[in-house]
């Protein structure tokens, strides 16, 4: 037979307070249930007589005995059921069966989409992703304008809820800056945006026990998937970057030439991203060869410093002495005058800033060389690819001049600029 006593636990817990609680023994073995209560000493506890012995030391003490008294006869009464019956031969089977049997039914959850939505953005902030912040802040606002409901719960974001969600979207309209003129219609890709980040918090109060797995909209059969379209990648074809080395800027302003500069070292370096070339320091130079981090994924490589990149970077010696100035060494002029580049945030805002300019530069000088592409800085490693894809260079060897993790990423997006099988099979079945 069982037998069932209140007890106190030997070591106090981290407040200095001793755990009471039952402890349960049947042939030798013994298991416990604590609650949560506790005493401030062992001692105040009375085993024979099964009561609190200085009430005054205990708040509540009174309530707290009658409290255990009542839960160590319901005990008694269960494990003499459960012997009775034959259905026990073990203690911790009792004290299965005690739990069960006082296992609070759990509150619905009623943890507020936009609470988990605020605690993202601030993270995002925190951690100076300011393009994530910025542009997240933007889709969840519109997200709230369609839901019209301050207090939605993650139970609320159904699959038809989402659903009119995507129909509400496609409806909207960019707004331009002649308001009185109709703006173009959301594009597939930024719809698509606009539901990833939603599925983003659903994913974050599932994994912090906010929300349930059983209510979750994403996924298989029957609910919302996404897929992100493949958006169009062509990059300026060898005329036109020769053109571009050769066009005349002496007469416009110096953030022409500068555009023109940034842009081609980006090309130059693998298709290097634009704020890893604003960044770009004298002492990155070592022995005819560019070390550097990768900003976005923190890879770290090496790459040949081709002649003409060597010319480019020779045009912005005189900024290699004014320590005044450049206080970072940085080669471009561009982010010079920062009072620190370790303040994440204010440092993207100003790549923001100085990127738009340099894009407005940019599609003056394709103007010039009679090209209608776009030639953002971004678009520097478009066509880096592009010309890699022509000349037959193995993936392996663009995996790590891209800084690339997985041989899969390289191999998708060289894809898109691959058309010569392409047009050989149009030419062998069409003709010329």
């Amino acid at each position: 037979m069982a037998t069932i006593k209140i007890v106190t636990w030997s070591r106090a817990d981290k407040d200095g307070n001793y755990p009471i609680g039952f402890k349960i023994s049947n042939n030798g073995k013994p298991t416990y249930i604590f609650e949560g209560h506790t005493l401030p000493s062992r001692d105040l506890w009375d085993a024979k007589k099964q009561q609190i012995k200085n009430t005054r030391a205990v708040p509540n003490a009174a309530r707290l005995t009658n409290y255990l008294t009542k839960r160590l006869s319901e005990l008694r009464d269960k494990a003499i059921q459960l012997q009775t019956d034959q259905t026990v031969t073990h203690v911790t089977e009792i004290k299965y069966a005690y739990k069960q049997a006082h296992e609070p039914i759990p509150e619905p959850i009623h943890s507020y989409f936009n609470t988990v939505a605020d605690q993202y953005l601030e993270e995002q902030k925190a951690c100076g992703n300011r393009e994530a912040y910025l542009s997240d802040r933007g889709r969840l606002n519109r997200f709230y304008e369609f839901a019209k409901n301050e207090k939605l719960t993650f139970p609320d974001v159904t699959v038809d809820f989402l659903r009119r969600y995507q129909i509400f979207l496609k409806q909207v309209r960019k707004q331009g800056k002649d308001i009185t003129i109709p703006g173009k219609p959301l594009s597939e890709h930024t719809i698509v945006n606009h539901l990833m980040i939603v599925r983003t918090i659903y994913n974050r109060a599932i994994t912090a026990k906010l929300a349930s797995k059983d209510d979750y909209p994403f996924g298989g059969e029957g609910k919302i998937s996404i897929k992100k379209p493949e958006s169009s990648k062509i990059g300026l074809d060898e005329t036109e970057i020769q053109n571009l080395e050769s066009v005349d800027l002496s007469e416009l302003p110096p953030i022409y030439n500068d555009a023109r500069n940034i842009w081609l070292t980006e090309y130059m370096f693998a298709g290097m991203r634009v704020t890893d070339c604003l960044l770009l320091k004298w002492t990155d130079f070592q022995n005819g060869r560019l070390y550097y981090q990768m900003s976005k994924n923190g890879e770290h490589g090496s790459v040949k410093v081709p002649a003409k990149a060597i010319s480019i970077i020779e045009q912005y010696k005189r900024y290699a002495t004014d320590k005044e100035f450049n206080k970072h060494s940085l080669i471009f002029p561009y982010l010079m005058d920062l009072p620190t580049l370790d303040d994440r945030f204010q440092l993207r805002r100003r790549v923001a800033f100085t990127v738009s300019r340099l894009n407005k530069a940019m599609k003056k000088i394709m103007e010039m060389i009679g090209s209608t592409k776009n030639a953002s800085q971004h678009k520097a490693r478009h066509s880096f690819a592009q010309r890699a894809e022509i000349m037959e260079i193995h993936p392996k060897v663009l995996q790590k001049m891209y800084r690339h993790e997985s041989i899969l990423t390289t191999m998708k997006y060289q894809s898109t600029f691959s058309h010569d099988k392409i047009d050989a099979a149009m030419d062998a079945v069409i003709g010329n």
